[in-house]
């Protein structure tokens, strides 16, 4: 969730700050906070505005509800922290302030009747199904605020909607139905699958010493390192048993007496376990001090290192083979490709469409997604597709218009309204940011 979240991060605060009127409450369902400092404190200037840390607060508890309602139980505290919500909460209020500098110099306010209309939507301040202001001033005074605050803020919530409505763009019946027909629009496609089974691995002895020759730094021995050991049994006192470890790792140092056995072991040792980077790391004659492996106390010494070598021709032969029958298939789909695609020949499958797939025996599911995606974006009419162990050379025939999807259509709309929307917004707040002053007295990314 976390890395889907920051991946899709700037579409998805566009999404939530444009609707923050919906939770202008949020405060009072017990959503997360965040402590931004002394209360009333000014966190930054933007333009002529000021930002408070009761604002600040605010937009916390709105993204942290908007967030909660959207991931359920997966988001929390600890997922909110890790997203830096709190950077998050003083970078959105710091653009919809820009937007509030705009509609300030353009005169655009909310008038008492849209706050009443506005006010009486939250539940929380009902009393038997009607709006009762005793529990509204209730309910305020124990989240620690008051009507006036209160109305303020869902005045400057109502100003920023209506700013941002006016870059809401729209589209006529007659575009939506062109772009409709476009977006199901079908290929007439003809198709060549190359598969690499059908490629010759014939070669000579000599061109794989050849390939070897070229390649021979890619084959190398695993470095190898040979040390001496002693081990010690450790008895009925464990303590006991460590300090005579000790002993003999003073003597085994100072050369009083001598490794009982010797070893060459790899980087892949099992026996060693966490003990082998300090081991491989060690110097040539150096001594480890004795640690603990199952029952017994184990004494090292490394003797000398062996780094990887190039290997022999006779050492290498089957890696070099299994590779140099690998280059010899990519070159033969390669050479079929580029054959096909000066002179092609194929076999027709027929109209496809984004919407459903084609039926292609030779073909999984999941190669098939990808031949159409790549079909769909190719900017030439013959073109190639690589799906593992095979090319897929494709040609477009014929191109028509698709037939008008209506059950689709108003997803459609939507999708396209909302990438040229947040487009534009995106574009108005790098302006406005040249036009106002931001002083930030908090620490932000």
């Amino acid at each position: 969730m976390i890395s889907w979240m920051q991946k899709h991060k700037k579409w998805l605060v566009i999404t939530i700050w444009i609707s923050t009127i919906a939770f202008v409450g949020a405060g009072f369902v017990g959503w997360g906070s965040y402590s931004y400092g002394k209360s009333g404190g000014t966190v930054a200037t933007v333009g002529s505005i000021d930002i408070n840390s009761e604002d600040l607060q605010k937009e916390y508890s709105g993204l942290y509800a908007q967030y909660e309602q959207m991931f359920g139980k997966e988001f929390n505290k600890e997922t909110a922290d890790k997203l830096k919500l709190d950077q998050q909460a003083y970078n959105n209020l710091v653009q919809k302030y820009l937007i509030l500098n705009l509609a300030k110099k353009y005169g655009i306010t909310a008038t008492n009747d849209e706050v009443l209309a506005e006010l009486v939507k939250y539940k929380t301040f009902f009393k038997d199904g009607k709006f009762d202001k005793e529990t509204y001033i209730q309910i305020l005074a124990q989240n620690k605020t008051n009507p006036t605050d209160f109305e303020e803020g869902l005045k400057k919530d109502i100003t920023f909607y209506k700013t941002i409505s006016i870059f809401n763009l729209s589209m006529n019946d007659k575009e939506m139905k062109t772009l409709n027909q476009i977006f199901f629009s079908e290929d007439k496609v003809s198709i060549n699958i190359i598969d690499s089974k059908n490629i010759s691995k014939d070669y000579k002895p000599e061109d794989l010493k050849k390939y070897w020759e070229a390649n021979k730094n890619n084959y190398k021995s695993i470095p190898t390192y040979k040390i001496a050991i002693q081990k010690l049994q450790i008895g009925t006192d464990e303590k006991l048993s460590k300090n005579d470890a000790l002993k003999k790792y003073l003597a085994l140092k100072n050369g009083k007496e001598t490794f009982t056995s010797e070893e060459v072991i790899d980087d892949k040792n099992s026996y060693f376990a966490e003990h082998l980077v300090a081991i491989i790391g060690m110097k040539n004659g150096e001594i480890a001090k004795p640690f603990k492996i199952d029952n017994d106390f184990v004494i090292v010494k490394m003797i000398t290192k062996n780094l990887p070598s190039p290997l022999a021709f006779e050492q290498a032969i089957s890696l070099v083979k299994a590779d140099f029958e690998k280059s010899i298939v990519k070159k033969g789909l390669e050479a079929k490709r580029d054959a096909l695609l000066k002179d092609f020949q194929g076999t027709s499958i027929g109209y496809i469409n984004k919407d459903q797939a084609p039926i292609i025996p030779s073909l999984n599911a999941d190669e098939i997604k990808l031949l159409v995606s790549d079909i769909f974006a190719s900017k030439s009419a013959i073109n190639s597709s690589t799906l593992g162990n095979k090319i897929v050379v494709f040609k477009i025939d014929d191109t028509k218009i698709g037939n008008f999807n209506n059950d689709k259509n108003q997803f459609l709309r939507q999708s396209i309204l909302k990438i040229k929307n947040d487009e534009l917004i995106i574009s108005v707040l790098e302006k406005l940011k040249n036009e106002y002053e931001i002083k930030s007295n908090m620490k932000v990314e």
